[in-house]
């Protein structure tokens, strides 16, 4: 149950590393959460994610959806992009 997040503010970027899962999320929804709060956008790269459940996928959809804020999901991993089609959320996830 391992994970990284690497968040670099001037070029508004984060990437996530490991496992976007109910152990992790709480953790990474405060670090996204707080990058966030100092911009307008942010593009996250998921390329590293290696596994994703219901709980990564909701933290995903909470924050594409704050207020003021643009968040763009880049370069999904098979396990990402099968559980969005089979939650129907692709059109919300980029």
């Amino acid at each position: 149950m391992a994970w990284e997040i690497h968040v670099d503010i001037p070029q508004q970027q984060m990437s996530i590393i490991g496992e976007l899962t109910i152990f992790s999320v709480q953790d990474i929804r405060a670090r996204l959460l707080e990058a966030l709060a100092g911009l307008d956008q942010l593009t996250i790269d998921l390329s590293g994610v290696s596994e994703l459940d219901s709980a990564g996928l909701q933290l995903m959809l909470l924050a594409s959806r704050q207020p003021g804020k643009t968040v763009r999901w880049r370069h999904h991993p098979g396990e990402v992009r099968y559980l969005i089609a089979l939650a129907n959320v692709g059109h919300l996830l980029d």
